[in-house]
């Protein structure tokens, strides 16, 4: 089934400029790419967002939720028993319930797309239009994912694990479709939730944005970046400053590790601070920052989805080591040349290989450049996702 065009409208409680989590960048970019298809979106936030977040958006439609206490406007949200608990566990007030019902009225929509974790209640006022969660990571499993049996501070992502698990199974009714970026976040999404309609949907890049820069570099220099609250990115830094950074600098004693990020946490900055290693916190465009580095380095060993960061760090033709964690989801990674390492010595070896050889640098860097310009754009994310609504309106003639 060909669909001519659609009217989306998007639910976030933020659109935050910078862009600084994942939920941010896909929503954005989803957005932009399906209007680019000839589809009409619109936007619904808690708050009016930054002129920047939506620069180069041609929205249809754009509205901010009312103020708690203002009078309900909207349909009656139906909400199951347990369905109604979870909504007074996120603290998702019944107005914005209603108010995204009324949007979608008002908007004409043929579905309304939730973006985020703690967005489900909201489609409980949403009546004969298209329901769509863009989870984009399970969450059971991504709080299974940091679990490690013998570091006691970890075994809470256990409870996590269930309540996420029992949430996204009790909204299962609600949901047409569900858009994830992995086969494997497909797969949790299937088990845990119990949802059928799911589209695997990879993130893209925007590979202008995140382009070379052609910038003097530090020598025996690489660098991180993310959210710096975000449990998989803590983990990473955990694991790398302990377990190879040491190596790296016995090995390499003028070498250099610097982190880039927003929300550092305590954790994180006691990291930071000695032995070559710099934090430099909530940057608002690390681009040129990032060119400076010799290596980019995602050392995974937790989390599920898409990691964003390596799309851009291959869009801005940057040589990358990584762990295998961190090719969850990407399309024919082996194509991209990245150095993939395990162990403490295989990571100095990489790091070694690269930092040496000048000339490798400069293949590596425009090796991944091609290969992310190829295998993972905005548009056929978007293409993907429009396919999975088209089964979806089709089922319910």
């Amino acid at each position: 089934m060909v669909l001519m065009s659609l009217r989306l409208l998007f639910v976030k409680d933020s659109l935050s400029w910078p862009r600084s989590s994942g939920h941010d960048v896909h929503c954005f970019h989803m957005m932009q790419a399906l209007a680019k298809l000839g589809h009409e979106v619109g936007l619904l936030t808690a708050t009016e967002p930054h002129p920047e977040a939506v620069a180069g958006l041609p929205l249809a439609f754009q509205r901010v939720f009312p103020k708690r206490g203002e009078p309900a406007v909207g349909p009656e949200p139906q909400f199951r028993w347990l369905q109604r608990k979870f909504q007074s566990y996120w603290g998702v007030d019944e107005n914005r319930v209603r108010a995204v019902g009324q949007a979608a009225l008002d908007m004409k929509a043929d579905g309304v797309v939730v973006v985020g974790l703690n967005v489900l209640p909201y489609l409980g006022a949403v009546k004969d239009r298209l329901r769509v969660w863009y989870a984009a990571d399970e969450w059971a499993w991504h709080h299974v994912s940091q679990v490690r049996a013998f570091r006691p501070r970890t075994w809470s992502e256990i409870k996590q694990a269930l309540i996420k698990g029992v949430y996204e199974r009790a909204y299962r009714p609600m949901l047409d479709r569900v858009w994830v970026v992995t086969d494997a976040d497909k797969r949790a999404m299937r088990w845990v939730a119990g949802v059928r309609g799911i589209d695997v949907v990879p993130n893209g890049v925007d590979a202008e944005h995140f382009r070379p820069l052609d910038v003097p570099q530090r020598e025996h220099s690489c660098t991180f970046w993310g959210r710096l609250d975000f449990g998989p990115n803590v983990q990473a830094l955990e694991w790398f400053c302990g377990r190879v950074w040491p190596r790296v600098r016995a090995a390499y004693p003028n070498a250099t590790f610097t982190v880039y990020g927003f929300s550092p946490t305590p954790a994180v900055r006691a990291l930071t601070g000695h032995n070559g290693i710099e934090l430099i916190a909530d940057l608002p465009d690390l681009r040129a920052a990032v060119a400076t580095h010799q290596a980019v380095v995602f050392p995974f060993v937790s989390g599920g989805g898409i990691k964003n960061k390596f799309l851009e760090a291959a869009a801005m033709g940057k040589p990358i080591v990584c762990s295998s964690v961190a090719l969850n989801g990407l399309r024919h990674p082996t194509e991209s040349g990245a150095l993939v390492a395990s162990s403490p010595e295989d990571w100095v070896r990489a790091l070694g290989t690269l930092w040496s050889d000048a000339a490798h640098r400069t293949t590596a860097g425009e090796s991944v450049r091609r290969w992310v310009i190829e295998r993972h754009s905005w548009d056929a994310a978007a293409r993907t996702a429009v396919e999975g609504l088209a089964k979806s309106m089709s089922a319910k003639k």
